[in-house]
């Protein structure tokens, strides 16, 4: 009896496993897609929390554009899941993206050949920091 009870606990284990691999796994992080446009003219867009690359660079052409920038609005940088920043001195523009925002910032800055600031940023959500 001992040998019966003890066989029913195993297969009755073994079922639960096989059952419980059907199961889907918990859903990781959703990718998340921003992209900066710039003009020659310096009008720009940065996007953010587009479900692929080229819809966000899609948006950040057309946001440039609204904004006067015309047909000579392209994109300069994507990313997934993180941060982009535009910085502009008396002599350039320059940008940057990174996983944070005071990252994507400071890469904007040191790619810049004059003394910059930050005139436009966006994070994907949760990278905000």
């Amino acid at each position: 009896m001992k040998r019966v009870f003890t066989g029913a606990v195993v297969m009755t284990a073994t079922i639960g496993a096989l059952l419980g691999g059907h199961i889907a796994p918990a859903q990781a992080q959703a990718s998340n897609y921003g992209a900066l446009a710039l003009s020659r003219n310096g009008a720009s867009s940065i996007t953010a929390n587009y479900g692929s690359y080229a819809a966000a660079e899609s948006a950040a052409i057309a946001g440039c554009q609204r904004s006067g920038g015309g047909a000579g609005c392209d994109v300069k940088i994507s990313w997934r899941n993180g941060c982009g920043a535009l910085a502009e001195s008396s002599r350039s523009y320059s940008w940057a993206s990174a996983s944070s925002l005071r990252a994507a910032k400071r890469g904007a800055l040191n790619a810049n050949r004059g003394a910059a600031t930050i005139i436009n940023w966006n994070c994907t959500s949760g990278y905000e920091v």
